[in-house]
């Protein structure tokens, strides 16, 4: 594929990297076979984002079939078998024994691609594989790593660079497009992956005082308000006075990988109640940070957690404010934002090396705003990794 000669190559994913997620998610198949739809999926397994479908079996090779571009697909992906095609039925030829159970994705899938398919194969019982996709995703390579380590570094630049933008009458959306451009200047893929249904994101939160306790849909502790009600995120015209709380809340990307990080702020002193509940999350997350490990079962530190915070004055607070209050304090991250692990009530899955999950303990207070901090982790053989570098402390400008 020709490409000008002052534009940097991209970076494509190296055949044995491929060959190592295939190995992990064939450990985890339950089926005969995978169908692979969504964009983030096939990028996982293929090493491109095309308008296509990739028949993974338990053994063997893929074949990547592709409608848009084929080009592209052949630049990108080393996948050996890699075939265009123009309707849903030219799978019949492309893929003569898909298998007889066959997985697709059935949590990001619209149901009248599933139909289809299960037109396209009448013979193999279609079966959800969406679950086993994302626990092989869970646990990342070296190279994932890698990506995410830069991410978190984008996050760093940008908390530093905070303090120097805070002014009287700053709006929110100001400071948010001052994040934005330095870090798509220190190259952010500008785009941030969610995989829930309705669940949108732009690359975070920039909420000045009673914002960060707005009412809002998403399905996280930080409120926002938004330019407008079409599309509620982000930072919105509100001015910036003299004492209140300053709550950023970001994802870094690079690479199709994300960090996710939390800082807070003030133009001068804050309400006297913010500094010390600001103390008492650091207290919170550096024990938490005690907790990681291998082996470590999320569900239970969730527990635990609760039980360390539900004799404070701040119980009522933890995780959101009234209807913004979110029963998690960790979740995965990597090609998207809502990954496995998470720090949440029932989950059962014993936390690995290689697992990244940002830890994002808050406070939130109606009327006034938020205090908290989140930072990424990798899980290691000992212990952790971690990532974000800026300070924590609560910053007065």
């Amino acid at each position: 594929m020709w490409t000008p000669d002052n534009v940097m190559q991209p970076e494509y994913i190296p055949r044995e990297e491929l060959e190592a997620r295939w190995r992990r998610l064939r450990r985890l198949m339950e089926c005969d076979a995978l169908l692979v739809l969504q964009n983030v999926d096939l990028f996982y397994l293929t090493g491109t984002v095309q308008d296509g479908v990739l028949w993974f079996p338990k053994q063997g090779e893929p074949i990547l079939a592709v409608r848009k571009s084929l080009e592209r697909a052949r630049a990108e992906s080393r996948l050996r078998d890699i075939v265009g095609f123009d309707r849903y039925t030219d799978l019949r030829e492309l893929i003569p024994s898909p298998g007889d159970v066959l997985g697709i994705e059935m949590d990001v899938v619209p149901v009248r691609i599933s139909q289809a398919i299960s037109r396209v194969f009448p013979d193999s019982r279609l079966v959800d594989g969406s679950r086993t996709i994302r626990l092989a995703r869970a646990v990342k390579t070296p190279l994932e790593q890698e990506h995410i380590r830069k991410a978190a570094a984008m996050l760093d630049e940008a908390f530093v660079d905070i303090p120097h933008q805070l002014r009287e009458g700053l709006r929110e959306y100001e400071l948010g497009a001052r994040i934005e451009y330095v870090m798509r200047m220190n190259r952010h893929q500008g785009y941030v992956r969610v995989r829930r249904f309705n669940m949108e994101m732009f690359y975070g939160a920039v909420s000045f005082g009673d914002t960060a306790a707005y009412p809002h849909n998403f399905d996280g502790p930080v409120g926002v308000r938004g330019l407008y009600p079409a599309v509620p995120l982000n930072g919105s015209d509100r001015p910036l006075a003299r004492g209140e709380p300053v709550m950023v809340d970001i994802c870094g990307g690079s690479g199709g990988y994300i960090a996710d990080a939390s800082r807070a702020y003030s133009l001068g002193e804050p309400e006297a109640g913010l500094r010390d509940t600001h103390r008492f999350v650091l207290e919170l997350n550096s024990w938490i940070e005690d907790q990681l490990a291998p082996g470590l079962v999320g569900g239970e530190l969730y527990e635990r957690i609760q039980e360390r915070v539900a004799p404070t004055p701040y119980a009522a607070h933890f995780m959101g404010a009234g209807g913004n209050q979110v029963r998690f304090v960790g979740h995965g991250v990597g090609l998207e934002l809502d990954e496995l692990p998470l720090i949440a009530p029932r989950f059962e899955m014993p936390l690995e090396p290689g697992m990244v999950l940002a830890i994002e303990p808050k406070i939130f207070y109606p009327g006034v705003g938020g205090a908290g901090v989140e930072n990424t982790y990798i899980i290691t053989e000992t212990g952790f990794e971690k990532l974000n570098r800026a300070p924590e402390e609560w910053t007065v400008v």
